[in-house]
């Protein structure tokens, strides 16, 4: 009787950084030290390293995390791949309310002065909050579909947040 062993290959259809990388190309990348961190090394994929030895890192929702200690003891966790972006090729490029008023014809919403808006719909935060992941710089309003209408979720100035229908936003900031 003859045995029959089928292959199968699996191709993933997205990689990520450590599929891309082989290990001839991690020992020989550039590594510099992480600022708050003497002992830690990162290289440009986002691996980081203590002593010459690649540490573990835990994937967090859409993102690597890594965790260690800096030079007082104290622990620190952060997303190793967006750490290298920022430290080997610099800070992405920040949209501020100058950029956006200057390229943009936009209009401040009466009742949410934290909100600029065109004529065609697109709402812009010009008021960053002070933390989250939006925080620091300006930013494009999501939209969310209900009843298949647009609707954007906006914050007053003490902090309550209403949902708004995006032709009600730009009817009374574009009101003649």
């Amino acid at each position: 009787m003859h045995q029959v062993l089928f292959y199968f290959i699996l191709i993933p259809l997205e990689m990520n950084t450590s599929e891309k990388v082989t290990a001839d190309q991690l020992s020989q990348s550039k590594r510099i030290p992480i600022p708050y961190a003497s002992k830690y090394e990162i290289d440009p994929y986002g691996f980081i390293y203590r002593n010459n030895k690649k540490l573990k890192l835990r994937r967090h929702g859409s993102g690597w995390f890594a965790y260690i200690y800096d030079d007082n003891g104290k622990a620190h966790s952060f997303d190793s791949e967006r750490l290298a972006q920022t430290l080997f090729e610099g800070d992405e490029d920040v949209l501020t309310r100058t950029d956006i008023e200057k390229h943009f014809k936009v209009r401040t919403v009466p009742e949410f002065p934290r909100y600029v808006v065109t004529q065609y719909g697109a709402v812009y935060c010009v008021d960053p909050p002070k933390r989250g992941k939006n925080s620091g710089s300006c930013y494009l309003v999501s939209v969310a579909l209900m009843r298949n209408k647009p609707y954007v979720t906006l914050y007053k100035a003490d902090g309550r947040c209403r949902r708004k229908q995006v032709a009600w936003v730009v009817a009374s900031a574009w009101e003649d």
